[in-house]
């Protein structure tokens, strides 16, 4: 499962460096796009970082939870 999680961080990078690329054109004051974008990347700074946290909590030689049936 960890190796899941580093793929979709790794496609994560690339999208932000694309962004970041196709931003370089834009005004930055054109109708409100930098606070946009301010509150857009600190978000995926927050998912990225918290994602990267629960792969220590994913890993596959952790043995599986098994419901308790009544």
């Amino acid at each position: 499962m960890s190796h899941q999680i580093d793929n979709a961080i790794g496609d994560l990078s690339k999208a932000m460096n694309t962004l970041r690329e196709a931003v370089k054109d834009i005004p930055v004051r054109r109708e409100g796009f930098k606070g946009l974008h301010d509150t857009f990347t600190k978000s995926v700074a927050k998912l990225t970082t918290e994602t990267s946290y629960a792969r220590g909590l994913l890993s596959e030689d952790r043995p599986a939870r098994s419901r308790r049936r009544r």
